[in-house]
């Protein structure tokens, strides 16, 4: 049995993610899962750097309309499907709308 390294919950929900790594390779994607720690990003293309930092764009539900939030992470896991990320730096407004999200969802699901 694996041992679960988060803190807090992790949500399965597909979001719709832009991923910018060095400023320059922007990747349209999606996430599988999401916690207040971190997410699992998919990737079709396979290029995401390992333990690299990159800048998530993730849109959420804010105010009932969806919206872009911004947030750094870096890649602690990968796989042949994504990677496993682990937030860095979240600014105030995306934390709230993170924090929003993971716990008005937890149990429900894809959004």
């Amino acid at each position: 049995m694996k041992s679960e390294r988060r803190d807090t919950p992790r949500i399965p929900i597909t979001l719709e993610t832009i991923v910018n790594y060095n400023n320059q390779n922007f990747q349209h994607s999606t996430t599988r899962d999401i916690s207040l720690d971190g997410a699992f990003v998919e990737s079709k293309t396979g290029h995401l750097p390992k333990k690299g930092m990159m800048e998530l764009a993730i849109k959420m539900p804010v105010e009932g309309a969806p919206k872009y939030q911004r947030f750094h992470a870096q890649v602690v896991r990968l796989t042949n499907n994504g990677a496993g990320l682990i937030f860095d730096r979240v600014d105030t407004d995306s934390y709230a709308a993170l924090l929003d999200l993971v716990f008005s969802r937890q149990g429900r699901g894809l959004w």
